[in-house]
């Protein structure tokens, strides 16, 4: 049997020590960059003695302006992805699918990424499709959950199975919650930030070649600096590179691992790497853009001709990692949208952790009213404050927290693409939860807010320890039917949700132990555990998934 969660700890162990050699290689370009410009403007001399001697105050400017340089880059190109996951994904020739799509292909997608969002215990993302790439691969994209996408292309929607594509999804889910996108934007800038020493140097170079002939009897240095700029600036690129491929590396181990954990699945992630392997072209990107992206991919999206370089672990180790009995041997390529849905839902059984969203039986008209950019807002108003307030609406009274955490999170995309007058009169209204003594409702109101609003309210923070007591606290007094301190409660959210996955599951597993210490757990207080935990992109626990 395999241990998925050892190779987690040996992924996460080798990205920490690969993200320090990468800081380590940044300061050294740096320092590198400033003795060369600064010797050849004499910050370095030799004294008769053959001694060097150093003169601070030129190599400390060269330090703060080649420094700086790089910085204001890597500021650049960050802000210029800030937006979100869909910057990454146009820019790759991504097109949006609407929530309420009725395209088979398109409502399959959907289908599969609502189900994993459900069993993650996380709003719905963004997909987008990317219908000119005819090879099998997907990424996900973003800073955090409210600004995630995952894109998949046409040909890995067209080839996988269900339990496959449920596989790759869950892939790029754990991308998101192991906080992998972050970390994949940042190595994008940083490498921007020292590509930028080359441009330099390749202008100065240039700058040189015109400006030459009148120079070069006054001892023009403009050459050697920007030969120098543009040598180390490129070596720095390819280290850097070495590096990033090297994170990327680990993170698809990682995100292997995860991916079985969460689908208890095994067959279904081999089963899709070996469709990778079936194909002359596997899992190439032909977009002019996938070669800075190319780190983000399920698979290696680009030729590498040096194995160090590779972004992804060759196929047969990531596939022997999660089948240890597999033979070697790639079977033929197939086209699995020769089937229909139903047959496939059929012909294939899926693990129960990914039936949550079919077990919560939801109407079929209140889906369509959650994915429905026009109907979302007044539904969820009508169904998170309406009841809460005594306004009776048909067919909302006898949902469970369950179902409605579930067409909360479902409703997310469409809220998103919803008229901003639609989506602010929402929030206005829920902000009338704030008069409730509710926590679950309020909670709900937390998860959209932070989903659907960028206001600096959810910035304010406590201490770690006074956020850790003050949510087990305020789920003892939900329990009691006691009051809550919203305010205080909502700044201890805003803090545990900028801890690591590791920091937050002692808190998690506390939540649990609280609301299980007389020895039941309800079903609002299973809910109760599972927006806390959706407010802080943590995925609930297997005891909570196992007794849902």
């Amino acid at each position: 049997m395999v241990n998925f969660f050892e190779h987690q700890q040996q992924a996460k162990r080798n990205t920490g020590l690969l993200v320090v050699l990468f800081l380590i290689a940044f300061t050294l370009i740096i320092g590198f960059v400033a003795l060369v410009t600064a010797a050849i403007f004499g910050g370095v001399a030799v004294q008769q003695n053959g001694e060097y001697h150093f003169s601070w105050e030129p190599i400390a400017w060269v330090v703060v302006l080649v420094g700086g340089g790089i910085l204001m880059a890597m500021l650049v190109k960050w802000l210029s992805l800030k937006p979100g996951g869909h910057v990454v994904a146009e820019s790759l020739g991504g097109e949006r699918i609407s929530p309420d799509t009725t395209d088979p292909l398109e409502r399959r997608i959907l289908n599969v990424v609502e189900e994993m969002a459900i069993a993650a215990n996380m709003p719905v993302p963004a997909v987008y499709l990317l219908p000119n790439e005819s090879n099998i691969n997907a990424f996900a994209a973003g800073y955090e959950t409210k600004d995630a996408v995952i894109g998949l292309t046409r040909g890995a929607v067209e080839t996988f199975s269900r339990e496959q594509l449920q596989a790759v999804v869950a892939h790029e889910f754990s991308h998101i919650l192991n906080g992998d996108m972050r970390l994949n934007i940042r190595l994008i800038a940083a490498l921007a930030g020292i590509l930028l020493i080359a441009h330099v140097g390749r202008i100065f170079i240039h700058s040189a070649r015109f400006s030459g002939a009148r120079r070069r009897g006054n001892g023009n240095a403009l050459p050697l600096v920007g030969l120098a700029l543009f040598i180390i600036g490129y070596i720095g690129v390819f280290f850097g590179n070495l590096i990033k491929s090297a994170v990327s590396r680990q993170r698809e181990y990682l995100a292997d691992a995860a991916a079985v954990q969460f689908t208890r699945n095994p067959e279904a992630l081999s089963g899709a790497l070996q469709q990778i392997g079936a194909r002359e072209h596997g899992s190439r990107i032909a977009h002019a853009n996938a070669d800075e992206t190319a780190h983000l991919f399920f698979g290696q999206a680009l030729s590498s001709w040096l194995t160090l370089m590779a972004t992804h672990p060759p196929l047969d180790k990531r596939i022997k990692r999660i089948q240890p009995s597999w033979n070697g041997r790639y079977p033929q390529p197939k086209q699995a949208m020769a089937q229909s849905e139903t047959e496939q839902q059929a012909s294939q059984s899926q693990p129960s952790a990914l039936n949550r969203l079919a077990m919560l039986a939801l109407p079929a008209l209140l889906l369509e009213r959650a994915r429905s950019p026009q109907q979302a807002p007044q539904f969820i108003r009508d169904m998170v404050v309406g009841q809460l307030f005594g306004e009776s609406h048909p067919n909302l009274t006898a949902l469970t927290p369950a179902q409605q955490l579930a067409l909360v999170e479902l409703s997310v995309p469409a809220l998103r693409v919803a008229k901003d007058s639609d989506r602010l009169a929402l929030l206005q209204d829920l902000e009338r939860l704030d008069q409730s003594d509710d926590l679950f409702h309020w909670c709900l109101y937390q998860l959209l807010a932070r989903q659907l609003t960028k206001d600096k309210r959810f910035q304010a923070k406590l201490d770690n320890a006074e956020a850790f007591a003050a949510t087990v606290v305020a789920l003892k007094r939900a329990e009691q039917k006691e009051p809550v301190d919203f305010r205080q409660l909502e700044q201890a959210l805003n803090t545990c949700k900028s801890w690591s996955p590791r920091a937050k599951q002692p808190l998690v597993k506390k939540w649990v132990e609280t609301v299980a210490a007389d020895q039941h757990i309800s079903d609002t207080e299973r809910k109760l555990v599972a927006t806390l935990c959706a407010c802080i992109e943590e995925p609930l626990p297997d005891e909570m998934l196992n007794n849902a």
